[in-house]
């Protein structure tokens, strides 16, 4: 379901023959020395200790061995991507000083940290953040912080640690994504070619977490499916955590509207087993913004969805409207309707090259 990397076999010529864009290396190893283990992962400090402030992040970023830091540019560019190819087993620090007019391609690295941003590409519709082929290999962390997604879009944030490389069906991931204010504005494209997604999973996640997320779709929003059903992106999505976020439907120019501003847990397209029904999830403070179906049909698996082998997966609406799995799923918490009483979790102006993370708890 949704379309799949264009991009596959040129960022595989790409991660053999191009080096990232510009790079600083922090601790006077060159960008191919191997990492240090001299120090314990646990005892480095984070990349950033941002000022305390009101809203402070539930997840902090992973903390890092002798990174090497990437300035990010327009340049690089391989059929109209700015490729970022980082070496395995290395940790990132990647640095966005403009606002990039390209979609980005992240592959490779262990840890990476990439706090302030705007990527707004100017011709497509595109994809502005893609993560495919190991990345964040081994075990590590990819957080994406502040970061302001505009312009010509098809989807938002997509991809996973296998995407473009064949794994077999059911194949777990190591890697975490970890997503924290960061605003998607309108995503733009036709469905009838292909649709937009605010993040798309495929390739496998041992973790997605979402904290602090705004996001405006005209077909769907947190496509989160347990395995993608195209091979060269067959990779397990284990879990899922989605916490104050807000999305908010319009009206598609193809198609019956939106499909779904929320869908999950299963394999390939629309089909739910005893297997898919392993991945879990929670929800706190999600809103979802429905004017062109109803909540319940905005959401799937929904109210009359059923499984091949009778799994229990339909969702339940109580009483004010809200719609929660826990009777079905590992999935804790319900999905509200319309908007936060506060306004946009990530509002304009948040995100972007002035950030300034407000620390994490």
């Amino acid at each position: 379901m949704g379309h799949r990397f264009v991009l596959l076999v040129l960022l595989a010529v790409a991660a053999s023959s191009c080096s990232a864009p510009s790079q600083t290396v922090t601790t006077g190893l060159s960008p191919t020395s191997p990492t240090s283990t001299a120090v314990p992962r646990s005892s480095q400090q984070a990349v950033q200790t941002p000022s305390p402030g009101p809203t402070r992040l539930t997840w902090q970023p992973p903390s890092l061995v002798n990174p090497t830091t990437v300035t990010l540019c327009n340049c690089n560019i391989i059929d109209g991507s700015i490729v970022v190819d980082l070496r395995l087993g290395q940790d990132y620090i990647l640095k966005d000083p403009m606002v990039l007019t390209y979609p980005v391609v992240i592959q490779g690295g262990h840890n990476i940290v990439w706090i302030g941003g705007e990527v707004r590409p100017t011709k497509g519709p595109d994809i502005p953040i893609q993560l495919t082929r190991e990345v964040g290999y081994g075990g590590g962390t990819v957080h994406l912080e502040g970061i302001h997604l505009a312009g010509v879009l098809t989807d938002g944030i997509e991809g996973g640690e296998w995407a473009g490389l064949s794994k077999p069906s059911g194949t777990l991931a190591d890697a975490t994504l970890q997503i924290e204010n960061v605003r998607i504005d309108r995503l733009s494209g036709d469905s009838s070619v292909t649709h937009q997604d605010c993040i798309q999973h495929y390739g496998g996640w041992k973790e997605l977490r979402v904290d602090h997320f705004t996001c405006q779709t005209l077909y769907q929003g947190f496509y989160l499916p347990w395995e993608d059903s195209a091979e060269n992106n067959q990779g397990v999505l284990l879990r899922w955590d989605l916490r104050n976020a807000n999305l908010r439907d319009a009206p598609n120019s193809t198609g019956d509207g939106m499909q779904t501003l929320i869908h999950f847990g299963d394999s390939g397209e629309g089909t739910f087993n005893a297997t898919s029904h392993q991945q879990g999830g929670s929800l706190s403070n999600v809103y979802l913004h429905a004017t062109q179906k109803s909540l319940d049909q905005e959401t799937y698996p929904n109210s009359g969805t059923t499984s091949l082998d009778r799994t229990a997966v339909h969702s339940t609406v109580n009483s004010k409207g809200a719609i929660g799995w826990a009777s079905t799923w590992a999935v804790s918490g319900v999905v509200m309707p319309g908007d936060p009483p506060g306004g946009d979790y990530v509002p304009l102006g948040e995100a972007g090259l002035n950030y300034t993370s407000p620390g994490y708890q």
